[in-house]
């Protein structure tokens, strides 16, 4: 598994292999009898800091000999379908996408490695299938204890280390800018997906206030591909509706656990648990909240491309009353608290099919859907009849009337429509930014690391990536510390295996620095 077993010069045709990570690359070219140098493409989001990642890689997998290399951009909507494709079209391709997991180890493996989670149902998009793999995560899944789970998921990033279906590059940092002087109250949630979560959340304790307006406006990276949460797996389509859906439990800024939509809950066995739900709480479209838009909300999951989010765990259900709900695991299941909060909860009429939450996203939360024009932007609005009634620390009615959401995709373009006075806040401007950023008084600034992370995916269906040693020697050949500097300006640090440090008990650093030393470092 490791690398220290070859030393010396290996010539392949004309290639000489130098050193432990071409040595491997070539062992893999002499399995799969593939000759180089050998041609494939990288393929990126057009106008993101991913064209300067392919161009480093491209540079350092050229120079082995061994490939020779093209870098495609395409708008986001687009690689995404190709991503999702490329298996079953047997495209020639490398992809450079980026992950954002959540509070749960499950996030981060779960629907990108079970060989049960190929698109459309997961985005394992490569069909990777490990049979070791998957029993890692069925048994992280089923186990509540947490020193268990914690050992478990570490032998599972272990695993995917050593096998290298895909390549770990940089853990990202959540980075948010705002108008210092018309914005306040605002925090940087610890995942991009949650990005607007500032502007009004009082599970969470937090609200945003502004100065002269009551329309906040920010940005989002790319068009949304759908509204509806049963199908939704990109990060703009779930900022622009964060503040629209709800779930029966909440995780705020710390990563706590809080109630929503549900008060108050208890487990009842290994597998059974009864939720009390808030009573009065009406969605956007007027109907009262029951337990019966929870059972069936979880129930409509099945077979939509998030199944996953739900029937991984979920058995059956049993309303009570109408505010009380019994829900059956159909296994123990270690993060079933947190995964409620991905789960919005819709009303009949998205149900039954009367509403299409793919145009029209209807949800309790405490703004509601106006409008959304491809490339524009996206308008939300208070929804005056919010459950919320109001706490010692966060008022009744949120202060901010509108949500406004501009779709702009290049980073330099946010930054300018920020200095601009265009959008009061920001979680894209670019990383080269934000030293001088942070260092002016009419700016606030918030970075953390966040519960993403930048990946190369390999093409497992196609030789020579077929070979576990080429894709281990292209690993070993990754530039991270280059990229964090170079591409990234420092923001990030390099990534070595899947679990976010936000996790820190799953993925602190001296695991970190034990498995780049085994697996990826050159002895």
């Amino acid at each position: 598994m490791g690398v220290s077993g070859f030393a010396g010069c290996i010539r392949s045709n004309s290639v000489e292999a130098d050193g432990p990570a071409e040595e491997l690359i070539q062992q893999g070219f002499a399995a799969t009898d593939t000759d180089p140098p050998f041609e494939t493409t990288i393929v990126v989001t057009e106008g993101t800091e991913r064209s300067r990642f392919a161009t480093l890689l491209k540079s350092e997998l050229e120079d082995t000999g061994f490939f020779e290399i093209s870098i495609e951009e395409y708008k986001w909507t687009t690689h995404l379908d190709l991503l999702t494709t490329a298996a079953d079209e047997n495209k020639n391709a490398l992809f450079i996408v980026s992950w954002t997991g959540g509070w749960d180890p499950d996030d981060y493996v779960n629907m990108l490695f079970h060989s049960d989670s190929h698109p459309p149902n997961g985005l394992n998009v490569n069909q990777y299938a490990d049979e070791t793999v998957d029993e890692y995560i069925e048994t992280g899944l089923e186990e509540t204890v947490f020193d268990e789970r914690v050992e478990i998921y570490r032998q599972l990033q272990e695993r995917l280390v050593a096998d290298a279906p895909v390549s770990f590059v940089r853990f990202g940092e959540v980075t948010h800018v705002w108008d210092a002087d018309a914005v306040s109250g605002w925090q940087a949630y610890p995942l991009e997906t949650g990005a607007y979560n500032a502007v009004y959340a009082p599970w969470a304790d937090t609200f945003t206030k502004l100065e002269g307006s009551a329309e906040l406006v920010g940005d989002l990276g790319s068009d949304i591909s759908t509204t509806d949460p049963a199908s939704m797996n990109d990060t703009a389509s779930s900022q622009a509706t964060q503040l629209v859906y709800e779930g029966l439990t909440g995780i705020d800024f710390d990563g706590t656990v809080q109630p929503v939509l549900a008060d108050e809950w208890k487990r009842l066995d290994t597998t059974r648990y009864r939720f009390s739900l808030r009573e009065g709480v009406q969605f956007h479209n007027g109907e009262e909240l029951t337990a019966a838009h929870v059972k069936c909300s979880f129930e409509r999951y099945e077979g939509e491309p998030r199944e996953a989010d739900v029937f991984d765990w979920y058995g059956d259900s049993e309303i009570v009353d109408d505010y009380t709900i019994d829900i059956d695991c159909r296994r123990e299941y270690g993060p079933f608290e947190r995964r409620l909060f991905d789960v919005p909860i819709v009303p009949m009429a998205a149900i039954d099919g009367d509403l299409d939450l793919e145009s029209t996203p209807i949800g309790t939360g405490p703004y509601r859907f106006v409008d959304y024009q491809a490339g524009n932007d996206c308008r939300l609005e208070r929804f005056d009849e919010y459950w919320f009634e109001g706490s010692e620390t966060v008022p009744a009615t949120a202060p901010v009337e509108t949500v406004r959401l501009e779709v702009i995709t290049e980073p330099a373009s946010r930054q300018g429509a920020l200095e601009a006075g265009n959008i009061d806040v920001s979680y894209g401007v670019p990383s080269a930014s934000l030293a001088d950023l942070t260092a002016d008084d009419a700016y606030g600034v918030d970075r953390h690391v966040g519960g993403g992370f930048d990946m190369l995916i390999y093409p497992l269906y196609r030789e020579p990536f077929s070979s576990a040693a080429v894709r281990r020697g292209c690993n070993m050949l990754l530039p991270r510390e280059r990229i964090v500097e170079e591409v990234y300006n420092g923001v990030g640090q390099p990534a070595y295996t899947p679990i976010s440090p936000l996790l820190e008990a799953y993925a602190d650093e001296e695991f970190q620095e034990r498995i780049a030393d085994e697996y990826v470092r050159s002895p």
